[in-house]
């Protein structure tokens, strides 16, 4: 299915002007008509609030805050905590990765990237949108993909299975 977004908008956030450029325009041949930019964390925080765009992209590594706090603000905020937010880094080791899901990120995607890769991330949170997870320590998407829970018949670990 090929997807029409003129009427997306998306909020980009990374302290790379040239990385800026590139994923703008890749997202101008998806379609994206309106796209906002901000190099610094708190600065896109604030764009965040005032536009309420439909989609955030966002680096890890931001002036005044990262990727990660900036997450973890929109998640635990009144202004649309449940808005997509794709992480776009270079630092992928499992540790980044792990520690970037649990701040609440819905896609993770490594750099260098292709615009296939990013149209696939975008397309899989339209297609596949996850619950939202509301406990002591986490807001954000729910990161279990299985419904059969593996096939596992034992006693229940949680209180809420």
């Amino acid at each position: 299915m090929t997807y029409r977004f003129e009427n997306t908008s998306v909020l980009l956030i990374d302290n790379h002007p040239a990385m800026i450029d590139l994923i703008r325009k890749v997202l101008q041949t998806f379609g994206v008509k309106r796209i906002l930019t901000q190099m610094d964390g708190s600065k896109g925080l604030e764009t965040f609030i005032r536009e309420r765009p439909d989609l955030v992209i966002l680096d890890y590594d931001l002036l005044s805050i990262d990727g990660m706090e900036f997450t973890a603000i929109v998640r635990n905020g009144t202004i649309n905590p449940y808005v997509p937010i794709i992480f776009m880094t270079s630092l992928s080791s499992e540790d980044c990765i792990v520690a970037a899901r649990d701040s609440g990120i819905t896609e993770f995607l490594k750099k260098p990237f292709t615009a296939e890769s990013l149209y696939q991330r975008i397309v899989s949170v339209i297609e596949h949108p996850r619950s939202f997870i509301h406990s002591a320590g986490f807001i954000g998407p729910d990161r279990r993909r299985r419904e059969d829970n593996g096939g596992y018949t034992g006693e229940d670990r949680r209180e809420e299975d």
